[in-house]
């Protein structure tokens, strides 16, 4: 078995490491057309067991808002290699920084400035983010209601996502599965969030909880079907990981867990409403 303690150290160094590889980058690339950046999300929540961030799996994910409307990079050759550029200065900067690092977190760089017109959209309180650059300030929180009816809607939309799936499934095999399991991923962490948000008096709270603290409300709240699939999900992530990537049946076993934990979700969500 593995010293869990002694691996989620030399993560969370990781992480520590790309973060600042990242604030040094924005600078330096945006200049003064960047107001502030965050990283937020389960890289940066309190991590209490090993399934609250997986290497590779989880994102770290980084929210920048710009001065201006204008997009990150032109949407030309010169603005295409200019990214292409970025993202080997991540990799080298990363490198170079943590020599004996266990993995190179993989980043999710947002901009803000274009979901600001989503209703589905919500900026989190600065308490919960891990501020690199600037001074966000903290936004107009939106009601519970709110959050619920945009959280339900999303439950829903996986309806058609998992009708789709045996379609992108069949013919897969091998390092096949990693481009499914990026469309999956994004979706199966935050789904029994979204069903948990239906219960709480305070559903942005309920967004700022780790996996660990899901697991326990939904076992709480009579899911546990759902927490076991999610744990499952996560403990499966590791055990990917941990195999470098190449015992590809767990590629497999990972898609499946993730599929039931969505279709349990939106079983449930039913139920509720």
């Amino acid at each position: 078995m593995p010293d869990w303690e002694v691996l989620m150290t030399k993560v969370k160094n990781d992480v520590l490491c790309a973060i600042e590889v990242w604030r040094n980058l924005l600078e330096e690339i945006f200049d003064s057309r960047l107001e502030y950046a965050y990283a937020k999300g389960s890289a940066v929540k309190k991590w209490e067991s090993p399934i609250d961030y997986v290497p590779v799996i989880s994102d770290l994910d980084i929210h920048v808002m710009m001065t201006d409307s204008e997009v990150l990079f032109p949407k030309t050759k010169m603005g295409f290699e200019s990214a292409v550029h970025v993202s080997k200065e991540y990799e080298d900067r990363f490198r170079r920084t943590r020599d004996d690092h266990l993995h190179i977190p993989r980043s999710q760089v947002v901009h803000i400035n274009p979901n600001l017109n989503d209703p589905s959209f919500f900026l989190p309180r600065v308490s919960e983010v891990h501020v690199m650059v600037g001074s966000p300030k903290d936004a107009k929180m939106p009601i519970a209601e709110e959050i619920r009816n945009s959280d339900y809607s999303q439950i829903q939309e996986l309806a058609s996502y998992l009708e789709d799936l045996p379609r992108q499934t069949f013919d897969r095999v091998g390092f096949d599965f990693w481009a499914l399991l990026r469309r999956m991923n994004w979706r199966v962490s935050p789904a029994p969030i979204r069903i948990l948000t239906q219960y709480h008096s305070s559903p942005a709270e309920v967004w700022n909880w780790n996996r660990t603290r899901i697991l326990k409300e939904l076992k709480e709240k009579e899911l546990t079907p759902i927490a076991d699939l999610y744990q499952k999900y996560y403990d499966v992530g590791w055990e990917l990981f941990l195999s470098n990537f190449t015992d590809y049946a767990k590629f497999r076993e990972l898609v499946v867990h993730g599929y039931a934990v969505l279709h349990g979700c939106l079983r449930a969500i039913q139920n509720i409403h």
